[in-house]
């Protein structure tokens, strides 16, 4: 889990760096705390274990987003795993037992989706009715992509000097693509950079 632990402290840097809210535990509580009706991973049973997000929201210049800690996980699949809000049991049609809602923007709606049944754990993305998209090939890339995504955002674009009147900055999307686009690759970056952007 060597790559979960590079992205981690890369993520956790930068989230103190800048003074984000919320923060990273190890709390080994997966087997205790994990909901049966989940399926799990071996990626995400070790992110949980040792980096269990606790109130984590970022700031990606257009809407924030926050990660799901393990008491609300449950919950979090509502809406898109499950439609019947009363036993969190009926799956929506279509719906794929092996994806775990693991992030969405603060209003809900626009749910990352770890796939628990690929090895690696990637990330999928999806909003409205707009079928799952991957943006990355593994938990791992996808952290460490969103630590550096986090960087630039806060780092060198004051958060919400991504865009202007105009659209967004020509220099801030070039910057963007730079720095993500050869660790996620051509494909998933397109998948990733219009989850936040398009």
């Amino acid at each position: 889990m060597n790559d979960i632990d590079d992205a981690m402290l890369e993520l956790i840097r930068v989230h103190n760096k800048y003074s984000l809210p919320g923060s990273f535990r190890r709390r080994s509580q997966v087997d205790a705390r994990w909901p049966s009706n989940l399926n799990r991973s071996v990626q995400l049973d070790y992110f949980f274990n040792n980096y269990e997000p606790v109130d984590v929201k970022l700031e990606s210049g257009f809407t924030p987003i926050k990660f799901v800690n393990l008491d609300s996980l449950e919950k979090a699949q509502i809406g898109y795993k499950w439609t019947n809000i009363d036993t969190n049991t009926k799956l929506n049609e279509g719906g794929d037992h092996a994806s775990v809602v693991v992030l969405d923007d603060s209003g809900g709606g626009k749910p990352l989706v770890a796939k628990t049944n690929i090895e690696n754990t990637p990330v999928f993305a999806s909003y409205g009715v707009v079928a799952p998209f991957r943006i990355s090939d593994s938990l791992a890339d996808f952290l460490n992509a969103l630590a550096k995504l986090i960087e630039i955002v806060y780092g060198e674009f004051n958060i919400f000097d991504v865009s202007d009147d105009d659209g967004l900055s020509s220099l801030f999307v070039a910057r963007v693509e730079a720095d993500i686009s050869p660790l996620l690759g051509n494909k998933n970056f397109r998948g990733f950079f219009d989850y936040f952007y398009g």
